[in-house]
């Protein structure tokens, strides 16, 4: 099964996202439901939604994303915890393209 995790561009310099990484290799936190399941981590991305003011960008990843088989979309915390208040809208783009969207990495 293919999976991506997206991050807010905001922790860019600030987060090594060797947890997200860190969780994933171990099937541990968020990615334990994968404990018994072959995954492949296809994408990680950044989120821009905030500082674009548009959709547009993240409908794009998505789009590959969906186009490259990804079936699940993780958000890490940063995300998650969007400071810009759009993590419906950003959960809307991923689920509209019948993605699984879960909330948390590590």
């Amino acid at each position: 099964m293919k999976i991506a995790i997206g991050v807010c561009e905001k922790i860019n310099g600030r987060c090594s996202s060797m947890g997200c990484f860190k969780a994933y290799n171990k099937k541990d936190k968020h990615f334990s439901r994968y404990e018994d399941i072959d995954t492949e981590l296809q994408a990680f991305f950044s989120c821009n939604i905030c500082s674009s003011e548009s959709k547009e960008n993240i409908t794009t990843l998505a789009t590959r994303l969906k186009d490259a088989d990804v079936k699940i979309i993780h958000l890490g915390a940063c995300a998650v915890k969007c400071k810009a208040d759009k993590l419906l809208e950003i959960k809307e783009v991923f689920t509209s393209m019948d993605m699984e969207v879960v909330e948390g990495t590590h």
